[in-house]
Parts: C-alpha cells; structure tokens; sequence
C-alpha cells in the first residue's frame, strides 16, 4: 500500500471508496458522482493504493487571506472534507497514514489549524480523538419538513402523465417539500419540524501551528 497524490485517472476508483466507506455510516446518503475540485483553490488531495485501486483517500481544501472556509477559530485553517477507507481496508492504519502526509504537506504552508466535522459514528470520533482533535461544536443534521410547511395532500389520479394533487382544502398541489436537511443549533428545534431521522454533527479542531 502507497499514499500518492490524487490522479484524475483514478476518479472512479475514488468514487467507490467513497461510496463504501460512508455505505456503512450515519453518512451513507452523502454520495458523490464525480470528485470534487474545490475550484482551483489550494488543496491536498491524496489517495492510498493497493493492488491499483483505491482504499483510503482524504481530502483537505486550505483557507487563502481571500477566502476563508474554516470558522471554529481565527486565522488560517485546512478544513477536512473528507477521511476514508475502503471497509475491508479498515483498523490497518490506513487513515492515520494519510492524516500523517497530510499533516507533513501543511509544514510548508501558513496554515495554522485542521477543522473537521462528522457524525456520531463512534468510530470515526474516537479515530479524531486519538489524533488529538477538540470537539469545539455539536450541531444537528435533522432530515425532515417544517410542520408549516408540511401540508397533507391527497393523490386525485394521473392526466397527461402528471399526478393531480389536492390540499386537504381542495386547492390543487404543483408541488410539494418531502424531505429536507436542517441544520439545528438546539435540540427544542425539533418539536417544530416532521423529522424522519437527526444525527448530531460534531466539529472538531486540532492546533497545528
């Protein structure tokens, strides 16, 4: 196994990791069809190899003076987009390793601290743990419609291949909210919104500098 830099040619590769890696989370919805290019901002993009695929990658996009991505501290950070390694990849060490170069390429830049979020995965925060990140913000990842928003409809039937839709009051229905993500600050929040599923979003900060 090898940590290199990320290559276009592996995207698909990339993508599987991905999608295997989360499949088993609290993150399996979170799917990507073609990897990400932060838009010519600095960045670390590194993969780890075996046998010609990919079975770890990280992602990190580094905060400029001009634009600023991090928010959990002043000055200049590297915000932590992703972390992950195939499942059957998985207690090798593989994470760390790559955190490890990561953490070597931020030597050469002005980039003062790593900020990161994640979910309740245990073993995702206990891997964040142990390579000395503060939980510094809990937050809610709430999956739902606001109660104001969320009107009963009743499905009349199909013209012209379209669903003809009512109100409870009989007003015809173009268009309805069914699920969203919410970003909740206090769980007392929840008593307004028709939630199916929330997990808590943790940031966490670690010093480098």
């Amino acid at each position: 196994m090898k940590i290199q830099k990320y290559t276009p040619k592996y995207e698909d590769s990339w993508l599987r990791c991905r999608v295997l890696a989360y499949l088993y989370t609290s993150m399996y919805e979170d799917v990507e069809t073609s990897k990400p290019t932060f838009e010519g901002r600095p960045s670390i993009e590194l993969i780890a190899i075996e046998d010609g695929i990919v079975v770890g990658l990280l992602d990190m996009v580094l905060d400029t003076e001009e634009l600023k991505t991090s928010f959990l501290a002043k000055g200049l950070g590297a915000f932590l987009k992703v972390i992950a390694v195939h499942p059957d990849y998985q207690s090798k060490g593989i994470g760390r390793k790559l955190y490890e170069t990561a953490l070597n390429e931020l030597e050469s830049t002005p980039i003062e601290f790593i900020e990161l979020y994640t979910r309740g995965d245990e073993q995702a925060n206990n891997f964040y743990k142990k390579l000395g990140f503060e939980l510094l913000a809990e937050t809610y990842d709430v999956f739902g419609v606001e109660k104001s928003l969320s009107k009963p409809i009743s499905i009349n039937g199909i013209e012209n291949k379209m669903l003809k839709a009512t109100y409870e009051n009989g007003e015809p229905c173009d268009y309805i909210l069914v699920d969203g993500v919410y970003e909740v600050y206090d769980l007392k929040a929840l008593d307004n919104i028709e939630y199916d599923r929330y997990y808590p979003a943790r940031g966490y900060y670690k010093k480098v500098k």
